[in-house]
């Protein structure tokens, strides 16, 4: 008792002594060790003594006789206080205190141990590796973890060596730690047993690691072993595969690399596919060529990629071939090529392409004639002015033609009824930079359309360098009337993205992970090919502008409201005659969502943008996120399968056409789009 009365005093004399030399007190009551540390260390946990001052008298309390006690504080629940403690001990105890460290990390105490191990790996003494290697006989798992990792830390070239076995464990985590471990210190002589483990490896995060390690420090066998993983039932590891090879392939591994992507599932052939690309591989041309032919709209893109970086002559030569394959999807393929790679040699076959049957084949030919800059193709695009599913790219290939002509049917287009028509030949009049164009220029600040009427001030101002107002356009406009002659001038307005309102559509297999898990990929692959199917000629059929697959589904935009509607009736009323000619388990359920608003489209043709998201939104929507309304349905009325639900502009279209009825469900938050939004099911003709 009467010594703990000397230590409160001693503590007492040190907190009233702020940022002075406190050092006698200290050293004072150093003398009572475990109880004078406690004491002093409370002070600071009871928020009486500044960071400052406590760091002052807790690294003047410190001498060898103390060094124990230090080392219990790592697991202080204090981050100062193990903090601290870690830093005198490195300073201070060095190698002396490594034994003791060592032996303390059998204690049980969590961060104790994670302590110890943080302070192993700063002094960094391989003097502790031999008592390491013994406690990987331990019963404790946990400590064997922290363990590994100290000894790949600490070992040198040696430390692999010490953990291979490891590798073996049948215990999941500890394999898992010895592979990490392993994996970080990438040491050559480790590729063998790596390579052996991954061909014997089940588990995927652990193949994943193994598989990112090989392709940083691997050869060319390593890479034969990474491709047996080519087909994995993992993506990520699918991934991985196509990373990796792209380090440490040769072209000694095309053969096989080939041989691979005539397997069945499309995930190997795309992967394979990825592989060739990024290997940029000349010899691999001609099965990239037949890759634009898979019926995977994913193979046929990334070939396309692929056979674009090649860019040879005989290859833009195979590719031309495929204009006349009888998959519209095929052709398509083949004339983006063309897009990518612009030339001359296929201005007669890319021509020929105007009649084809295929809307987007049309498209895509008139974009890639207008990209070969040659006037004779004025003519022939101009003919597909009044063709409803292309005419809007029609502007856009007369501005990569340029010329006077070109300018002149310009001219004529911005009179179009059509809005993204009038804003594609905006932009195409000032990429040709033609003076004379300034009073069309000028003419739509009066267009109907905000965003137009916003491009041509914005062009304005490019031009002349001041920033002006419609009406102050207009007011000019009205005295150029009388006195003739213009004040503004043109300069190139660039803005590589295409702005479009349409129609988007979200159709989604319903309940496709279950049904993968319940019935295996094969029979969910037969499913969703057969989704295929029933969708392609309804989509032409109501003139999809743009299909996109999203693996269960597919990404759709419409020109009109009324079609992509029209579309979502069809493919259910189709769904449910087919559903009735075969077996239950085979039924086709789906999920439909349509919005409107404007969509960015990329140099893909992809469609982005905020309204594009919040279909998907749309689509997802459950009875759980409803957020009932008057006049609205109940959680347990709504909808699960085979519904089409639609937002609010959409619905006030339908309503204004007297196309079909509609009935309200309620509100729902969609992440990611602010505030809540009505949604409604579409019911009847």
């Amino acid at each position: 008792m009467f010594d703990s009365f000397k230590i409160k005093r001693l503590v007492s004399q040190i907190l009233s002594s702020p940022g002075q030399d406190t050092s006698p007190y200290v050293r004072s009551l150093r003398a009572y060790g475990e109880e004078g540390l406690n004491a002093l260390v409370d002070t600071y946990v009871a928020r009486k003594i500044t960071d400052a001052d406590f760091e002052r008298n807790f690294s003047a309390f410190y001498d060898r006789d103390q060094m124990e006690l230090f080392i219990g504080l790592l697991g202080h629940p204090k981050e100062l206080v193990r903090s601290l403690a870690r830093g005198i001990l490195e300073k201070k105890a060095l190698s002396a205190a490594v034994p003791r460290l060592v032996e303390r990390l059998k204690e049980k105490n969590a961060m104790l141990r994670r302590g110890i191990a943080d302070l192993l790996k700063k002094i960094g003494s391989p003097a502790a590796l031999d008592k390491l290697i013994s406690y990987l006989q331990e019963d404790d798992k946990e400590l064997k973890g922290i363990v590994i990792g100290l000894i790949a830390d600490l070992g040198g070239s040696q430390a692999a060596g010490y953990l291979m076995p490891l590798m073996s464990s049948p215990d999941w985590w500890l394999r898992k730690k010895a592979v990490d471990a392993i994996c970080r210190i990438k040491d050559s002589a480790s590729i063998g047993p790596l390579v052996d483990l991954l061909k014997a490896e089940r588990d995927p995060k652990i193949k994943v690691t193994i598989i990112q390690t090989l392709g940083q420090i691997g050869n060319t066998n390593a890479a034969r072993a990474i491709l047996s993983s080519i087909a994995d039932n993992d993506l990520v590891v699918r991934q991985m595969v196509v990373e990796a090879l792209e380090n440490i392939a040769d072209e000694s591994l095309v053969p096989e690399i080939i041989n691979s992507m005539r397997d069945a599932d499309v995930n190997v052939r795309r992967a394979g596919v990825e592989i060739l690309s990024k290997m940029k591989t000349v010899d691999s041309a001609e099965t990239l060529i037949r890759c634009v032919q898979d019926p995977d709209w994913w193979v046929r893109e990334i070939a396309i990629d692929a056979l674009a970086l090649v860019n040879k002559p005989d290859v833009g030569a195979r590719v031309r071939e495929l204009f006349t394959n009888s998959d519209e999807n095929v052709r398509r393929a083949a004339v983006e090529y063309f897009n990518r790679l612009p030339d001359p040699s296929t201005f007669d076959a890319l021509a020929e392409l105007l009649n084809d049957p295929d809307w987007w084949v049309r498209e895509k030919a008139v974009s890639a004639l207008g990209k070969l800059k040659d006037e004779r193709a004025i003519d022939l695009v101009m003919a597909l002015r009044n063709d409803y599913d292309v005419r809007w790219v029609v502007p856009q290939a007369l501005g990569d033609i340029g010329g006077a002509r070109a300018v002149e049917y310009l001219c004529d287009f911005m009179d179009d009824p059509e809005r993204n028509v009038r804003m594609e030949t905006l932009k195409s009049l000032q990429k040709i930079n033609d003076k004379n164009t300034l009073s069309v220029i000028k003419a739509t600040v009066k267009d109907s359309d905000a965003d137009i009427r916003d491009l041509a001030l914005q062009i304005i101002k490019d031009m002349t360098g001041h920033a002006v107002k419609a009406n102050q356009i207009i007011a000019e406009q009205t005295r150029e009337k009388w006195s003739g002659g213009s004040t503004i001038f043109t300069s190139p307005f660039l803005d590589s993205a295409r702005v479009k309102v349409e129609a988007i559509l979200v159709l989604d297999l319903a309940n496709s992970t279950d049904i993968g898990a319940k019935y295996g990929d094969d029979f969910a692959l037969r499913l969703t090919n057969r989704l295929v199917e029933e969708t392609k000629p309804i989509s032409t059929k109501h003139r999809a502008r743009f299909t996109k697959s999203t693996g269960d589904g597919y990404l759709m935009a419409f020109n009109e409201i009324s079609h992509a509607v029209n579309f979502a009736m069809d493919i259910l009323d189709t769904l449910k005659k087919s559903n009735a000619t075969h077996p239950p388990q085979e039924r086709i359920d789906v999920r439909i969502a349509i919005n409107v608003g404007e969509t960015r489209i990329d140099d893909k043709g992809d469609r982005l943008g905020t309204a594009v998201n919040m279909t998907f939104r749309v689509e997802g929507v459950k009875p759980k996120d409803l957020i009932p309304d008057v006049g609205g349905m109940k959680p347990e009325e709504m909808p699960l399968l085979n519904r089409i639900l639609v937002t609010e502009p959409v619905k006030q279209d339908l309503e204004k056409n007297g196309l079909v009825k509609t009935r309200f469900i309620g509100f729902f938050e969609l992440k990611g789009i602010p505030g809540r939004h009505r949604i409604y099911q579409v019911t009847a003709d």
